[in-house]
């Protein structure tokens, strides 16, 4: 109810009716005044008037008693008639009841001695009781001089009013008629009124809900050439505007969350009460390491930025991931707030590669300076004559081309490797069965088999079925494979090579039994320059590039090698190689 009550329509409407209503009040109240006097004020100059003919007819008269008959004749019906000679005396003494009580007014009431006294017309309104009821008459006194023996005679002449109240109520009732049928229909045009001013109000506030509510695409359709109109084509403008603005706004927002959540860094956007704000999914998942491991370290460097309002670098180490954040003051990072935001790099892989690059630095200069000192120790034993003998040497000459091959070897694997940076990786892949190259495998690793004491399988029948590979590339794959598998393993175990395929692949095992592989090193062993554990290795080490060499023939030929291991138990390395295309 008081919803409806509070409608601008519904205001409008009471408006509207209150003020008619007012005015239909105040105009039937004076027009029945108006009605009213103007009929009392006419019946009175009537009855002056007639008092006045009589009055003239009496003094010019002659027979006066003829005069007074003519008179009452006159006069008599709707009015009554009263002559007086003087104020104690009258001409015709004919009385009725209600003439007697109009001579009991005319001789008690003081006004009316003065018509004999003073010759004034006097003209009141009285109340008598007629027949148990109460009625209201006019009553006139006009002086008048009947004769010379009376000089100061009077003719009384009253009348009803009861015809002029029913008059009266007749038109005051067709007044308040008029006046109801007029608030009625001023109640529907006031409300049709009211209902069309409004209209496009609603509109405006309906659009104004929408508005709120993220809705900007509603357009209101008013043309009015007054306020209204125009202030509906300025919400129409201000909605576009609104529309406008979210749409850059979104945009906006949209591009910085795009380049936020594709950073390789996390971002972080902290207030000062210590809320994240802002946040992509890498530093969610940063943030929950350092803030698990070195809360009191990450909020310490923060209070710090918020207190020096300067730049602030922090390095932290968390289960053997290395990470550096970098955190900014900014003034107004809220409404009425200032904040802070921290850029989490994870410098894992940078610091694991110059690791790696200090331990290749070192291991290739031991490799190669092992092999030179054996180079110049043996060539210069030969050159001073220490070594003379024959066979001494030939075993000397024996020992110099082993490390020339080593040297040889380690210089080819880097060669290797600034070529695959440099150029590219080529390879020409042929259908061809696999067979020959197990088998050519097998030959090249007999002798190493007997002098190792290991059971080495690489060929097995695959009964010539059809693979898509480079040969000469798979075989450096598998060499470097099986000579790795042979430094990890011990006399009695075993080196094998086994197939499968799927829909897609044919599928390369190559297999030891040997010391295994630790977990932590596992994601990481086909990464450049990077070596595991030397304690576990028989022989001499590697240069760290041989798997990763490996990864970039696989990859190269358009399929994936990993590998599978438990440490006391051996590992598994795995070749998938695409099938051969139907079409070739």
């Amino acid at each position: 109810m008081m919803k409806r009550l509070n409608s601008v329509v519904i205001k409008l409407w009471l408006t509207i009716i209150l003020i008619v209503t007012t005015v239909l009040i105040l105009l039937s109240a004076a027009l029945i005044t108006f009605i009213q006097n103007y009929y009392t004020q006419d019946t009175e100059q009537s009855l002056i008037k007639d008092a006045e003919r009589i009055s003239i007819l009496l003094e010019e008269s002659d027979n006066k008693s003829l005069a007074i008959k003519h008179s009452k004749a006159l006069i008599e019906g709707p009015s009554g008639l009263i002559i007086m000679k003087n104020k104690n005396d009258e001409f015709y003494n004919s009385h009725s009841k209600l003439k007697n009580e109009m001579m009991n007014v005319i001789t008690k009431n003081s006004k009316y001695q003065k018509v004999f006294t003073d010759n004034k017309k006097i003209s009141q309104h009285i109340k008598l009781k007629v027949d148990g009821k109460v009625r209201t008459y006019v009553l006139l006194g006009y002086p008048t001089k009947i004769d010379a023996n009376n000089p100061h005679g009077a003719v009384f002449i009253y009348q009803d009013l009861k015809s002029i109240d029913d008059t009266n109520n007749v038109i005051t009732i067709i007044i308040l008629v008029t006046a109801v049928i007029f608030l009625i229909i001023t109640t529907v045009f006031a409300f049709f009124l009211s209902s069309r001013i409004t209209k496009p109000l609603r509109q405006l506030r309906t659009q104004a809900l929408n508005l709120s509510e993220g809705d900007y695409s509603q357009v209101n359709d008013i043309n009015s050439k007054d306020e209204i109109g125009e202030l509906a084509h300025s919400f129409n403008i201000m909605s576009s505007d609104i529309q406008r603005h979210i749409d850059e706004i979104s945009a906006s927002k949209n591009i910085r969350d795009s380049l936020i959540n594709s950073m390789v860094e996390g971002v972080l956007g902290i207030n000062e009460k210590r809320e994240i704000i802002l946040s992509n999914e890498m530093a969610k998942k940063m943030s929950e390491q350092l803030r698990t491991t070195k809360k009191e370290q990450f909020t310490e460097q923060m209070d710090r930025t918020f207190k020096e309002k300067e730049i602030q670098f922090q390095d932290y180490e968390v289960n053997n991931r290395f990470y550096v954040v970098i955190m900014s003051y900014i003034e107004q990072f809220q409404p009425n707030q200032s904040g802070v935001v921290a850029i989490i790099r994870d410098m894992t892989n940078e610091h694991q590669l110059d690791q790696m690059k200090k331990d290749f630095i070192a291991n290739v200069s031991h490799e190669l300076r092992t092999p030179i000192a054996l180079l110049q120790g043996y060539t210069e034993s030969i050159v001073d004559g220490v070594v003379s003998e024959p066979d001494e040497i030939r075993d000397s000459l024996s020992i110099v081309l082993d490390e020339t091959q080593r040297l040889n070897r380690l210089v080819n694997e880097l060669l290797n490797v600034a070529r695959m940076d440099a150029e590219g990786l080529s390879v020409n892949k042929e259908v061809q069965p696999i067979d020959p190259l197990l088998e050519r495998m097998q030959m090249k690793y007999r002798q190493q088999a007997e002098d190792l004491q290991i059971d080495i399988n690489l060929a097995p029948n695959t009964e010539g079925q059809l693979w898509y590979y480079d040969t000469d590339r798979m075989e450096q794959v598998l060499t470097n494979l099986v000579d790795n598998a042979s430094r990890y393993t011990s006399p009695g175990d075993a080196i094998k090579i086994s197939t499968s395929e799927s829909d897609k692949y044919d599928i390369l095992y190559v297999t030891d039994t040997g010391s295994g592989i630790a977990p932590e090193h596992i994601d990481l062993v086909f990464d450049r320059f990077y070596k595991v554990d030397a304690s576990r290795k028989r022989g001499k080490e590697g240069t760290g590039l041989g798997l990763f060499i490996c990864r970039m023939i696989i990859e190269a030929q358009g399929g994936t090698i990993d590998l599978k291991s438990r440490l006391g138990e051996g590992t598994t390395f795995i070749i998938k190689l695409p099938k051969p295309p139907e079409n070739i």
